[in-house]
């Protein structure tokens, strides 16, 4: 490159930079806006992965150890899946290990695996999962070609209580592609997260894998293939699971064998109602479950009611609830902090999220609505009249970030990092597997050419999402669930926030953290799958971790 060449490409990036800084520290307070998502911002798009000085937050740790400068390589699929983790650079402004500074002994991880037993007093809870391709007949007697979960779709609900062992042996009979079970949201050791190419092998027509692990997280959570995810979980592919809390006095530790249609065995109030409510979209009509029309239930006068709602499309999806006030008991499978009352209010639930609605049954019907269609009409008694569509377009949208009251937490926007990492999401030309396409990029870079993120075991790890594009990404960490900090620069004013899918819409810039203590490899990506499967996935891995698996998941 000629001088001459090289200062007007030095400007332009510079007035790239500027522009892009006036855009975000105009819509951000300046004090939340850093140089170092400035520069991320401002350096996405032109294929420069440059770590400025002021970039990086040392955190008084190891991860200073490499100074700024550093131009990231592109790195093969072998690389990302099948090397050393130790040896992998860190992302573009965030902080790098060395591999020099990699003390801990080596570790597969196939060696994260589950235990066999439960905890004192806990129940092993065993199901038995076949993959298989089917024609399903919703209730509407519609019929649908569909990959199920024992010939179901949705497949069937896995329960159990705080403390039990799940075990689900998986058997793939006809899905020629493959199946896995990742557990979402449920924070499982990495040998059984169920990634393909990256924590086991893809389970083949007539093979066997079986899962395991202790229930120690209560909530409402769903599984689901994550090979050829984004065509898999579409054909059906998909379940829920759902953990009922500790009971208040112990039992006897017991053995069960199910299909997964049972009840828990959780504290339940008399004539309680729980309903876990799957969202899914076949061939564009939404069901409920099985339900793909408007159904019923009776539920006596003053009972109480929890809806469990799922989102398990790739896209947002509008909820609402008439004829009765509610509280959102939790998100994500986390209980919210003195949940207030809500009444004629807008939820947008993001792809992968859930949200569980509780309210005492009124005198009256009460009708969930999905996308301003009755969806599900609870009645206290006899027959239930149509439901009106209700029109939800006036009500106020619920906003997680003000609802609910403060609490404490065990880290915050204040404390001192170990690790931060920069994504800016965006769409253009990017490389994928040696072969240019139309990507759905992280800091200009699509999979498998993303560079991971690398942190140890114990760091307190601070994660900036921005959405440069025009898309929605519901953003997906594996293996941990994080608190979030920030979004435009505003922090939470109610319930401490703690979720594993948020929703980044279009120009907005979330701060998350997450205290790194499930060692592993782990995707993390966006939970639109058809934006996974075009790039916008990578790798989040523990130093000193590796992987026997050579097949570079990008989801």
């Amino acid at each position: 490159m000629t001088p001459g060449a090289a200062l007007i490409t030095v400007a332009l990036t510079a007035a790239a930079i500027l522009a892009t800084w006036r855009m975000v520290a105009g819509r951000l307070p300046l004090a939340r806006v850093t140089v170092a998502t400035a520069v991320a911002v401002g350096l996405a798009g032109t294929g420069l992965a440059f770590v400025p000085a002021d970039a990086i937050d040392t955190g008084g740790g190891p991860a200073s150890a490499h100074s700024s400068g550093a131009t990231m390589p592109e790195m093969s699929p072998s690389a990302i899946s099948g090397a050393p983790s130790h040896a992998m650079p860190g992302m573009p402004s965030g902080t790098v290990t060395s591999a020099s500074s990699h003390t801990a002994p080596d570790q597969p991880v196939t060696a994260f695996r589950g235990p066999s037993t439960p905890e004192p007093g806990g129940t092993i809870r065993r199901y038995a999962l076949t993959a298989r391709t089917a024609t399903v007949r919703l209730a509407s007697g519609r019929q649908v070609e569909a990959w199920t979960f024992n010939g179901t779709v949705p497949g069937p609900p896995i329960t159990a209580t705080q403390g039990d062992l799940v075990e689900v042996k998986l058997h793939n009979a006809d899905i020629a592609s493959g199946v896995t079970l990742h557990w979402h949201g449920y924070d499982v050791p990495a040998g059984e997260d169920g990634v393909p190419g990256l924590t086991q092998e893809a389970v083949m027509p007539g093979q066997e894998f079986t899962y395991r692990f202790r229930a120690l997280q209560a909530g409402t959570y769903w599984y689901h293939t994550h090979e050829v995810s984004d065509l898999g979980v579409r054909m059906g592919l998909y379940g829920t699971l759902v953990v009922s809390p500790r009971p208040a006095s112990g039992g006897t530790p017991a053995e069960t064998t199910g299909t997964g249609t049972g009840e828990t065995s959780g504290t339940r109030a008399r004539n309680a109602v729980d309903l876990t409510l799957p969202a899914h979209t076949f061939a564009g009509t939404t069901a409920l479950g099985d339900q793909d029309r408007p159904f019923t239930r009776q539920v006596a006068p003053g009972s109480p009611v929890r809806l469990r709602l799922v989102n398990t499309d790739n896209t947002p999806r509008g909820f609402a609830l008439s004829g009765a006030a509610f509280r959102v008991a939790s998100i994500d499978g986390r209980d919210l902090n003195r949940p207030g009352e809500l009444n004629r209010t807008r939820l947008r639930l993001p792809a992968g999220g859930r949200y569980d609605l509780v309210f005492p049954m009124p005198p009256g019907q009460a009708v969930l609505l999905v996308d301003d269609r009755p969806a599900l009409t609870l009645t206290p008694g006899g027959p239930a009249p149509a439901a009106p569509a209700e029109k939800t377009a006036a009500w106020p949208e619920f906003d997680p970030l003000s609802y609910g009251g403060p609490a404490p937490t065990p880290f915050g926007a204040d404390d001192r990092f170990d690790r931060r990492f920069t994504m800016v999401l965006d769409r253009g030309l990017a490389f994928s597997n040696g072969s240019p396409m139309y990507a759905h990029t992280v800091n200009g870079r699509a999979f498998p050419s993303i560079p991971t993120q690398l942190v140890r075991k114990g760091d307190l790890v601070h994660m900036t999402v921005v959405n440069r594009g025009r898309d929605t990404h519901p953003w997906h960490l594996h293996g941990h669930t994080v608190l979030v900090l920030s979004r435009d620069g505003r922090e939470p004013s109610g319930s401490p926030l703690w979720m594993d899918t948020f929703d980044v819409q279009p120009g907005q810039v979330w701060e998350v953290a997450f205290r790194a203590d499930n060692p592993g490899i782990w995707m993390n990506h966006c939970h639109n799958l058809s934006h996974a499967d075009m790039g916008m996935a990578l790798h989040l891995d523990y130093d000193g971790v590796t992987t026997p698996f050579h097949g570079a998941h990008g989801g």
